[in-house]
C-alpha cells in the first residue's frame, strides 16, 4: 500500500510540475508569440501592390526607440516592445480591416495575449525615464503616422496593405535586434 501511496504521490508532483512549467512566464515577452504574430500576419496577404503607394509618404521607422547597449536598458526595452504591441493592437482595432485576409483573428489574439500577459512590464522602475520617454514619443509618431496613412486611404485596402506592411517591418526588426534578457525563447 505504501508503494501504491508513493506512486500516486509522484504522479500528482509530475503533474503540477508540468502545469507550472507551461504557464505563461509573467513580465516576460516572448519570442515565439512575436514570431507568431509576425507568421500570420505575412501570410495573411499578398505583396503590398504599387498602385497602394501612390500618393503615400514614406513612415521611416524609429529605430532608435529599439537601440539598446547596457543592462540598465533592458526594462526600457521590455516597455518599448510592450507599448509596440499596444499601439498595433489599437491600429487593428479600426474598423474596416480586410475581409479577404485570413487569420486575422488569430494574429489579433496573439497581440492581446502578449499585452494581456505582460501589463505587469509597465510597472517595472527604470534608471534613466528620460531615455523611456524618448523612446514612447518616437514610438508614438511613428504609430500616428501610419494611423494618418490609413485614414487618408479612407481604411481602404491600400491603407491596411501599408499598415500591415509597417508592422511587419517592426515585428520584424524586433525579432531580428539581439534582445538577449528581453525576450524569452519557450516551447510550444
Amino acid at each position: 500500500m505504501a508503494g501504491l501511496h508513493a506512486f500516486t504521490w509522484l504522479c500528482t508532483l509530475i503533474i503540477c510540475t508540468m502545469q507550472v512549467s507551461s504557464m505563461p512566464t509573467p513580465c516576460r515577452l516572448q519570442r515565439r508569440l512575436i514570431e507568431g504574430s509576425y507568421n500570420y500576419l505575412d501570410k495573411m496577404g499578398d505583396r503590398l501592390p504599387l498602385h497602394c503607394l501612390e500618393g503615400t509618404v514614406p513612415v521611416p521607422f524609429p529605430e532608435t526607440a529599439f537601440l539598446f547597449n547596457t543592462s540598465e536598458q533592458v526594462i526600457a526595452l521590455e516597455k518599448t516592445i510592450y507599448l509596440t504591441l499596444t499601439h498595433i493592437s489599437s491600429l487593428f482595432n479600426e474598423e474596416g480591416t480586410p475581409e479577404h485576409w485570413k487569420n486575422l483573428e488569430v494574429f489579433e489574439n496573439i497581440i492581446d495575449r502578449q499585452i494581456e500577459e505582460n501589463q505587469c512590464i509597465m510597472n517595472k522602475v527604470l534608471d534613466s525615464q528620460e531615455n523611456f520617454l524618448q523612446r514612447e514619443k518616437a514610438l508614438k509618431e511613428y504609430f500616428d503616422k501610419i494611423s494618418t496613412v490609413l485614414k487618408e486611404k479612407d481604411f481602404q485596402v491600400c491603407g491596411w496593405e501599408i499598415v500591415r506592411k509597417e508592422v511587419l517591418i517592426t515585428l520584424q526588426f524586433i525579432l531580428n535586434k539581439d534582445l538577449d534578457g528581453v525576450l524569452i525563447s519557450t516551447k510550444g
